[in-house]
């Protein structure tokens, strides 16, 4: 990795804070690869280190205004990297936690009409979830839960990059978690669309 001298980076985040795409890229560029190696380290997975990455850079131009008080970018980078990926972490743990409690349940067959009524229930509310989201991230998640497509794959098919199509699949997941969340009010339910979409 390439460190840009500090006085090129502050240019660049006083750029950055005011919309400069420009700076953006370069940025991302130089930092790139050290957020993927933090994060590779502390996940043991280049998926969940690439997803960690895009949330990352996400998060920078969402905060971009803030940018201009930061005296040194990668050790903000850093922390906002490390805390992300603990937060995934305890979010998961407790996940997996209320999905244990309740696989047995899922897993098993549909015997009873309550049992075919949450299975039905959750399968349309998944679909307008879906259904919600903006076109091309629809095609995106479509492609890659629904075929099992691979990101190269996706962007193969689709003519478009695999930075762009991670970008939409990162918007998809947070698109339909959102909805979930906001039209489903039991716990039950909450956690089998949720382990649907593993």
């Amino acid at each position: 990795m390439t460190v840009a001298p500090s006085y090129l980076e502050k240019e660049l985040l006083q750029r950055l804070s005011a919309g400069d795409k420009q700076a953006f890229t370069v940025l991302f560029e130089t930092y790139w690869n050290n957020i993927y190696s933090v994060a590779l380290v502390l996940t043991k997975s280049p998926q969940v280190a690439e997803d960690t990455v895009q949330e990352i850079f996400l998060k920078v131009w969402n905060k971009r205004e803030e940018l201009v008080s930061v005296d040194r970018f990668d050790n903000y980078l850093f922390i906002m990297a490390r805390n992300h990926i603990f937060s995934e972490f305890r979010r998961l743990k407790v996940r997996q936690e209320h999905i244990s409690l309740l696989q047995a349940h899922f897993e098993a067959p549909l015997h009873t009409p309550e049992d075919q009524m949450l299975y039905k229930e959750s399968t349309e509310l998944i679909a307008k979830a879906v259904a919600q989201l903006a076109p091309q991230q629809q095609q995106v998640y479509r492609l890659s839960r629904e075929q099992g497509l691979t990101h190269e794959a996706i962007a193969a098919t689709l003519g478009i990059s695999v930075h762009t199509v991670r970008n939409h699949m990162i918007r998809a997941i947070k698109g339909i978690r959102t909805y979930l969340m906001e039209h489903d009010s039991s716990l039950l339910l909450t956690v089998a669309l949720l382990r649907s979409m593993l």
